[in-house]
């Protein structure tokens, strides 16, 4: 359950399943301090099974305690689907769903660590075992199109058939009840996440540079917190009220209400919880081109609808500094992104993985009777 949208969105499934009438558990781990934690989205009522063994971190005696624990559990339960999250969950879960005898297996990508987290040897080593894991796996889900076909082409985990689009889905009520930014003083830019290495925090540092240092009407609001931390001194310290750092935030409402726009500068993503709040808040973003983020706005241009793509500090900052100049252009793109967030709302995921299940279910059952 650690910070992030794989957390929200597997107790989103859980919660949103359970009310259609199957009988689910959330089977989740520990987390480690700096990677945050969201458990305290659980409600009463939400069955939610712990296993304190399971956390993302690689410790082998830790994790196979985890699959054991995991074995166990899933010889009492006797499901009928196990759908894992996350990659060591991810690994553990599906290991011990085969073990255990489960008839249908199921491991939704939110994103993946085969690049920009490890050494090229790891990464390898890890992309072999995804490899194995696939040819155990009934359906590999993705959140984006590109993630389908970077995980089948470039990275060969399985055949293009095996993998289906799920976007994310999200309870976005309130975010669509926002209110739009006011158009009067400096842009206020929010930037969202941990404060690990895969968000490039240092870019952030450098696009709040360049941006202030040219004189810029601007401020940034930075919710989140992570080792990285230390890479937005420089900035903060240079530029006192310009440059709020907020630490973690529960909820991002109150903080996504202040800004006008949403800026990201991640080395790799899946579907980018934030960016999707943002759209719905009617906050155009200005974002790097990685992931499933080139899946969030139209085709053919690095200016869209809805959002910019850009790579580098300075070209960051000139996406930014067009949008400060030209509040109507703000308002406009805040409005398109607003009808581009609705594919992303909870009722949307919860028919897709419904379907999926509900077929999957039929295909197990017609097998048995030939």
């Amino acid at each position: 359950m650690n910070i992030g949208g794989p957390a929200i969105h597997a107790l989103l499934l859980n919660r949103e399943m359970a009310a259609l009438g199957y009988h689910t558990v959330l089977v989740a781990g520990s987390c480690e301090a700096e990677k945050g934690d969201m458990q305290y989205l659980v409600r009463a009522g939400d069955r939610v099974c712990w296993v304190p063994e399971l956390s993302r971190s690689l410790r082998p005696w830790s994790n196979l305690k985890a699959l054991w624990r995991l074995w166990r559990l899933l010889r009492r339960e006797r499901p009928a689907i196990v759908h894992t999250h996350t990659a060591m969950a991810g690994c553990l879960g599906r290991l011990a769903a085969v073990a255990s005898g489960v008839p249908i297996v199921i491991h939704t990508f939110h994103g993946n660590s085969l690049s920009q987290y490890f050494s090229r040897f790891t990464a390898a080593v890890f992309r072999r075992i995804e490899q194995l894991l696939a040819r155990f796996t009934d359906v590999l889900c993705v959140v984006s199109p590109q993630q389908a076909a970077e995980l089948s082409g470039k990275f060969r985990i399985a055949p293009p058939d095996k993998f289906r689009v799920v976007p994310l889905g999200l309870d976005l009520d309130d975010y669509f009840a926002l209110p739009a930014a006011e158009r009067d003083g400096p842009l206020t830019v929010g930037w969202f996440g941990r404060l690990a290495p895969v968000k490039n925090v240092p870019l952030l540092a450098e696009t709040i540079a360049e941006a202030l240092g040219r004189g810029e009407d601007m401020r940034f609001l930075i919710a989140g917190d992570g080792p990285e931390r230390g890479a937005l001194r420089s900035v903060l310290d240079r530029y006192p009220g310009r440059v709020e750092w907020l630490g973690w935030q529960r909820d991002i409402l109150p903080v996504l209400a202040r800004c006008h726009v949403v800026l990201q500068t991640s080395r790799n993503e899946g579907t980018p919880v934030a960016l999707i709040q943002g759209m719905a808040a009617a906050r155009p973003f200005v974002s790097t081109a990685v992931g499933g983020v080139v899946d969030m706005v139209g085709a053919g241009s690095r200016w869209c609808g809805n959002g910019v793509l850009a790579a580098s500090p300075s070209a960051l900052a000139d996406a930014l500094a067009e949008l400060a100049r030209d509040r109507k252009l703000v308002a406009r793109m805040g409005r398109e992104g607003r009808v581009f967030a609705a594919r992303y709302r909870k009722e949307a995921l919860v028919g897709n993985i419904d379907a999926l299940y509900r077929e999957l279910l039929r295909s197990k059952i017609r097998e048995k009777t030939i």
